[in-house]
C-alpha cells in the first residue's frame, strides 16, 4: 500500500498533533485551518517559522485546510472579493508552512440561482488558484455532503458533475475527494473515485451510514474503506489520505482498523521521516 496516511489535527492547536502521530507512526497532517485557533489570523510569523522548523526537523508533510463556512460561490461583487482575498490569505499561510495543497470548498447557495452560483464558484476558485500557482501550492475541490432535502441550504460541488465542472476552470484546479462524502451519493465512492481519476490531488476520509455524514471511526459505518482505497491505489494516487476525525480515540480506532485490514502499518512509513516538509509533492 503506497498511501500515505495522515491525520486531521483537528481544534487544538496545529502544535499539538506532532507528537500524537509520532506515536502513531506518522508523518502526515491535515492542517484543520478551519478551527479559530488555527485560522490566519491566528498566525504570526515566529508562530508560522517554529512549525516549519518543527515539521522539517521531524520530518512531516502537511496539507492545509480552510474553512467551509465561507461562501466561495458568493456572486455580490464586494462580498466576492473579500471571498478571494480570504482564500488567498489560506495560500500565504500555506505557503509560509511548506504546505503544498490546499484544500477548498465549493461554497453554497439557496434560491433560483444554482447554475450563476456554480459559475461563481469556478470563477472564485481560479482566481485564487493564479495566486496558489504563484507559490507552487495546488488547490483541492472538496467534494462536500449532500445535506437532507429538507434543509434549505445545498451545498456545491457534491456531485461528480459539479465539481468536474469547477475543475474545469483552472489547470491548477484537482480533486480532494472525500470518501465519506461521496458514500452518501447514488454511486457511492467507486463512481465518484472513478470519475475523478487523473484530477485526484487530496483523499478525505471517514465513515458514515450512507445516509448522513456522521464523520464515524472507519469500520462504524458502511463504507467499503478497503475497496475505495484498493481504487486509489490502482488510479495511481498516490497522495495523502487523511482521516479526518477531530476526537484522537477514533483516529487510534481507525488506524487499528486499517492495520487489521492490511492497509496501514507504521514501518511503511519509515521513509517518509526522512524527507523533507513540503517537498515531495
Amino acid at each position: 500500500m503506497s498511501l500515505r496516511i495522515a491525520l486531521a489535527t483537528g481544534p487544538a492547536p496545529l502544535e499539538d498533533a506532532f507528537a500524537w502521530a509520532r506515536e502513531q507512526g506518522l508523518r502526515e497532517l491535515e492542517f484543520s485551518c478551519q478551527h479559530p485557533l488555527n485560522r490566519p489570523p491566528a498566525f504570526d510569523r515566529a508562530r508560522i517559522d517554529g512549525l516549519r522548523e518543527r515539521a522539517g526537523r521531524d520530518g512531516f508533510r502537511a496539507v492545509l485546510h480552510t474553512d467551509s463556512a465561507v461562501n466561495v460561490a458568493e456572486i455580490t461583487p464586494g462580498i466576492r472579493a473579500a471571498v478571494v482575498t480570504h482564500l488567498n490569505g489560506y495560500v500565504d499561510l500555506a505557503a509560509g508552512l511548506g504546505c503544498p495543497v490546499v484544500i477548498v470548498h465549493g461554497g453554497y447557495w439557496f434560491g433560483d440561482d444554482h447554475a450563476a452560483r456554480v459559475e461563481q464558484a469556478a470563477h472564485t476558485l481560479a482566481l485564487v488558484a493564479d495566486h496558489a500557482a504563484d507559490l507552487g501550492i495546488t488547490l483541492a475541490l472538496e467534494n462536500m455532503n449532500v445535506l437532507p432535502a429538507e434543509a434549505e441550504i445545498r451545498y456545491l460541488g457534491c456531485t461528480a458533475e459539479e465539481v468536474l465542472q469547477i475543475l474545469q476552470g483552472h489547470p491548477a484546479l484537482t480533486a480532494c475527494v472525500d470518501l465519506g462524502h461521496a458514500h452518501l451519493l447514488p454511486g457511492g465512492a467507486h463512481d465518484f473515485v472513478q470519475a475523478m481519476a487523473g484530477r485526484i490531488g487530496h483523499v478525505q476520509l471517514t465513515d458514515n451510514d450512507g445516509v448522513i455524514d456522521r464523520h464515524l471511526a472507519l469500520g462504524a459505518g458502511t463504507l467499503d474503506v478497503g475497496a475505495a482505497l484498493n481504487q486509489l491505489e490502482a488510479l495511481g494516487y498516490q497522495g495523502q489520505v487523511a482521516i479526518e476525525l477531530d476526537s484522537r480515540q477514533d483516529q487510534l480506532t481507525s488506524l487499528k482498523y486499517l492495520a487489521a485490514a492490511g492497509q496501514f502499518t507504521a514501518l511503511a512509513l519509515e521513509d517518509q521521516a526522512h524527507q523533507a516538509f513540503g517537498v515531495d509533492r
